[in-house]
Formats: structure tokens, sequence, C-alpha cells
């Protein structure tokens, strides 16, 4: 009976541990500011990010992506850069040449985070858009920031209080 018990508890946290190495990963959404109005956002999963250089980290795909009411599809390429320790401060840097799921319009650009640059005169941010059917320009603007973000976390911490749980039943079961 003792062994039942040990068995199940080394179980638990078994599982318990095998899902918390999933604890820092999150789903990062920001809007994408126009002169103060919100023209998109952009939401990525940092769980598919890569080292880049110290604690910033690359992601090349997007969950979802939308500009101007449109829903985006990477086409020519995509990098969002973010800081791994603190996820609430968002994105670094976002790049990319994407276009609408139904093709007519493509867009690409360079979002910069402003806390990034020492100089706060430098901006090289733009977001450059065109009719992909006529090839004739639709939208360019350097006025475009990072806006509001929202980190959700995955949720290791369900997971540890289901197996909490489990664990008691188990042990009420063995009793």
């Amino acid at each position: 009976m003792l062994n039942k018990l040990v068995l199940r508890a080394l179980l638990s946290i078994s599982l318990a541990l095998s899902f918390t190495g999933a604890a820092n990963a999150a789903l990062i959404t920001q809007d994408i500011l126009d002169n103060g109005a919100v023209i998109g956002n952009v939401t990525i999963d940092s769980g598919e990010a890569f080292l880049w250089e110290g604690n910033e980290f690359i992601v090349e795909e997007f969950v979802s992506f939308n500009l101007f009411g449109f829903d985006l599809v990477d086409f020519g390429g995509f990098e969002a850069y973010f800081n791994s320790s603190d996820l609430e401060s968002g994105l670094s840097s976002l790049n990319f040449d994407v276009s609408d799921t139904n093709d007519d319009y493509a867009f690409s650009g360079t979002i910069w985070d402003s806390s990034f640059w020492a100089d706060p005169s430098v901006n090289d941010n733009y977001i450059d858009a065109w009719n992909q059917s006529t090839g004739d320009p639709a939208l360019f603007s350097f006025d475009v920031t990072l806006g509001d973000v929202s980190s959700v976390p995955t949720p290791a911490t369900f997971v540890l209080f289901l197996t909490a749980v489990a664990g008691l039943v188990a042990r009420r079961k063995t009793f």
C-alpha cells in the first residue's frame, strides 16, 4: 500500500514537472498604431522563439496578424523580437512582408519599440501597402509605433493544480 502511494506521488511529480518547462512560454499580442490610432495587431507564440542575442529572442512565424481589417498571411518574411526576461514589455522590433488572405494587398514594414533607440529622434518605422493586381501604392506611413501589449502565460499553474487534485484522489482511494 505504501509502495503504491509513493509510486503515484512520483508519477504526479514527474507529470507536473513535465509541464513546468512551458511555464515561460506565452502568447504575446501587441497593437500597431498609426498616429496613435490602432490600425491592427499581431500575436506571436514565444514558445516558438529561438535565441538571437543576450535576452533577445526572435520568432519567425505569427499566430495572427491583421492590419486595417485584413487578416494577413506570411509570403515574404516575418520577424518579431522580444526580451524573454520581460514579456510584459512586448515586442522590441517587428519586420514583415505579408499579404491579405485574398492576395489583394501586400504589406511590408519595420516597427521598432521607441525605448529600443538611445536617440529618440531616430525613427525608421514604416508601413508600406500596395494593390497586388495593379501594383499601385495603397498606403505609406512613417508614423507607426507599437502599442499596448497583452501577454497570456501558458496554463502550467492549472496543470500543477490538477496534478495535486489527482494525487489527493489517488491517496483517498488507497486508504
